[in-house]
């Protein structure tokens, strides 16, 4: 009976332990990744400036940038009313159909189309050169339903009119990527990890922490109930 009770209370003193080694395990992964995640951030914020588009309040959906055009709109029924489909043009050429997006029937300017496309310039802070950012989300929410990666694409025109088109997933994503796809749809990602830009992630953490300390310090716990018992065997 002794020896099955200390049997038991070693296999939960193993597993307390090893719970509570994994669970420290991912706290210094996320911390340590967080780290190098602020590092990366604070150093692009040292590259790049921001450059306001707006114009009364909005950004307009028709854009030119050295010479290169580029409409968003909604598509435009055979009866005259607008559709749900978004609609994106380069130089007046089809390059992206978007469905499934929520979107206002009368949009005025590019915050209606938030959830799926955005516009923004960048400069490097060093060289002074300007770039036109469009970066747009191909898979709506409803689409996400099954679990596949969600898909993205990135449209980066320089100052020589020079377009690099870019489609990826979140875990494709290039440095860059993660910049220009920031809050589309409301996200906030990050190349190393997401945790700094979630709501409640520094209390997940700081919870995570306390449970693994809680589980090991059980595991000694236990261990010590465990040493008496076989000392008294032994003797």
């Amino acid at each position: 009976m002794m020896i099955n009770k200390k049997k038991r209370m070693l296999y939960a003193s193993y597993f307390l332990f090893i719970t509570g080694f994994v669970a420290m395990t991912l706290v210094a992964y996320f911390f340590i990744q967080s780290i190098r995640e602020s590092f990366y951030q604070n150093r692009f914020e040292d590259q790049y400036e921001s450059i306001s588009l707006e114009e009364d309040g909005d950004v307009y959906p028709v854009q030119v940038f050295h010479g290169v055009k580029v409409s968003t709109f909604l598509e435009e029924e055979d009866s005259g009313k607008k559709s749900g489909t978004i609609l994106f043009e380069v130089k007046d050429e089809p390059e992206a159909e978007l469905k499934g997006f929520k979107v206002q029937s009368d949009p005025q300017g590019m915050s209606a189309y938030k959830e799926a496309i955005q516009y923004k310039v960048v400069e490097e802070k060093e060289t002074k050169k300007e770039s036109f950012i469009i970066a747009m989300r191909l898979t709506p929410e409803a689409g996400n339903l099954k679990g596949k990666p969600v898909k993205y694409r990135t449209y980066r025109v320089n100052e020589n009119g020079v377009i690099k088109k870019r489609t990826f997933t979140l875990d494709t994503k290039s440095k860059l990527d993660t910049q220009w796809i920031r809050r589309l749809s409301g996200e906030k990602h990050g190349y190393y990890t997401d945790l700094p830009y979630q709501k409640g992630g520094t209390l997940s953490l700081i919870a995570l922490t306390l449970m693994g300390c809680l589980f090991i310090i059980g595991a000694m716990w236990l261990r010590r109930r465990v040493l008496p018992i076989e000392r008294d065997q032994a003797a």
